[in-house]
């Protein structure tokens, strides 16, 4: 017998076959039937009139300190929604120290266009380590959620004020490597940037990992491919994506040995 028959849906499989009715037989967690008609189970929903389809998963957010306050993720988890990968764009929360954690709070406020009142409330801002903060949310999400590791926090972090203006001395891109290893082993899924002429902070200056050089990006891609099951997230630019552009990016990925995001892709 069946744990839990849904019966009498569409099913829309996200394979890009044709919409089918089926019922749908799910045992220990798991579907087990997709057939005209299950057997019997222990609990049934009548899905007539309803599509029935896998969660959907949005790889591309930025809910890394609604995550603090809504425990919904809201409005994805009413979408359909079921996993959402955050962390893009070289923006999160973590790691932190408390010297930078205005700056952090007040460059998300700006790129993100949410008010820094409901930042500085919601938050707390008194975690240090990327696995420290990811603990916090542990058990207490709705949906599912995963994590990169931002390239602005982590050059904030190591860096100071000097992040904003300066290249890296190799002092500093050592220590940003170690940090982002660091995330790695804790529970990121890997690295993302930033190099988009829109992403400035609340000051107006272009935000930390602008200021990043080929080689800072290709070293600290170089530490994600020593951490199995990780990816790259890259903005390189909103306007049209020139042969330096595709070269830096196949350049990195090459240094990593993983799949590059390429984003946003926009249509003029």
């Amino acid at each position: 017998m069946l744990d839990l028959a849904i019966r009498g849906g569409v099913i829309a499989d996200g394979t890009g076959a044709a919409l089918r009715w089926a019922d749908i037989g799910v045992s220990d967690g798991r579907v087990v039937s997709i057939g005209p008609k299950s057997d019997r189970a222990h609990e049934t929903v009548d899905a007539t009139g309803l599509v029935v389809a896998p969660g959907f998963i949005d790889v591309h957010t930025h809910y890394d300190a609604q995550v603090m306050w809504d425990p919904t993720l809201s409005p994805s988890s009413a979408c359909g929604v079921t996993t959402v990968i955050s962390g893009n764009c070289g923006f999160t929360v973590a790691p932190l120290v408390p010297a930078e954690a205005d700056y952090i709070m007040r460059m998300l406020g700006r790129v993100e266009g949410m008010p820094v009142e409901a930042l500085a409330a919601g938050c707390g801002w008194n975690w240090s380590s990327f696995g420290d903060w990811l603990d916090r949310l542990d058990g207490h999400l709705a949906i599912n959620a995963g994590f990169l590791a931002g390239h602005n926090t982590i050059r904030r972090v190591v860096m100071g004020e000097a992040s904003v203006g300066q290249a890296a001395s190799p002092a500093q891109l050592d220590a940003m490597r170690d940090l982002l290893g660091q995330c790695l082993d804790e529970g990121a899924l890997g690295f993302s940037t930033t190099r988009g002429a829109s992403h400035n902070d609340h000051r107006g200056d272009p935000v930390p990992s602008r200021f990043a050089t080929d080689e800072e990006l290709l070293e600290l891609c170089g530490e994600v491919g020593r951490h199995r099951g990780t990816s790259i997230g890259m903005l390189p630019t909103m306007s049209s994506y020139d042969d330096d552009v595709r070269g830096l990016m196949t350049a990195m990925a090459s240094a990593a040995d993983r799949p590059l995001n390429w984003n946003a892709l926009s249509v003029r």
